[in-house]
């Protein structure tokens, strides 16, 4: 069975592919293009089993790269070059129409305020995840990602997508399960207007990080961050019409 779904926010988007193999393993496909007030920053095509990204269409080369043993049938099955070319035309169409939505609802970046970013640990046993919130931001335009050991984790991620706070700024959360990795060496990196570079929060390590030029303090933010609702991650998840791609 397949289950179709897409992610949009402001900085870009997401949409899964899930066929179901077996009662309890998992095929997904993973595209996503990325954008700020440029225009587009990337874009790719991932395929992940049972919760571990797999393999990608490595779209500068021309080629399926297989990242894990399960992808290299996979890799071998989708080497020609047609399939590539039809994977990145499928982009093409995707992300230009998400360009265009993005575009037309991007806000005025005449000023720019620097996010607060405060990484945690919750749920119970084997329903273990990361939390990444990231409060107080402007524009609303902002990437929020997890690496591990500085190589991307896309599976097992959700996120709120970015919300309007009463102050005029905004918010999100990360969430990263972790029925399938390591909280070990796991970093929430931030790309914002406000920020030079990336910003890294590894867990465990300096916690939270915020901008005393904010004049906004820690204890304000905490019952934000321990009230939110994981459930909210929902609001960025709804079916999606793409035609069958695998």
């Amino acid at each position: 069975r397949r289950q179709r779904l897409k992610m949009t926010d402001p900085n870009g988007f997401c949409a899964y592919f899930n066929f179901k193999l077996s009662a309890c393993e998992l095929l997904k496909q993973f595209i996503g293009c990325a954008f700020n007030n440029e225009g587009q920053v990337s874009r790719f095509w991932r395929y992940g089993y049972d919760g571990r990204d797999i393999m990608h269409v490595d779209l500068a080369k021309e080629a399926v790269v297989a990242t894990s043993e399960p992808g290299q049938l996979l890799a071998e099955e989708r080497k020609s070059k047609e399939y590539i070319k039809r994977k990145e035309a499928r982009l093409v169409k995707v992300c230009s129409a998400v360009k265009t939505v993005f575009l037309k609802s991007n806000n005025s970046l005449s000023r720019a305020a620097k996010p607060a970013v405060y990484v945690s640990s919750g749920g119970e046993k084997d329903q273990e995840y990361l939390k990444c919130a990231v409060h107080g931001f402007y524009p609303n335009i902002i990437r929020v990602r997890w690496t591990q050991n500085r190589r991307p984790v896309y599976f097992g991620v959700s996120t709120t997508g970015v919300l309007p706070h009463k102050d005029g700024t905004f918010q999100m959360i990360s969430y990263l399960s972790l029925s399938n990795v390591s909280a070990q060496s796991v970093t929430c990196e931030i790309e914002h207007l406000s920020i030079d570079g990336i910003l890294r929060i590894a867990y465990g390590k300096n916690l939270c990080f915020y901008h005393k030029s904010q004049r906004l303090y820690l204890r304000q933010w905490l019952p934000f961050f321990s009230d939110f609702d994981e459930s909210e991650a929902s609001l960025a998840l709804n079916l999606m019409n793409i035609s069958q791609e695998t």
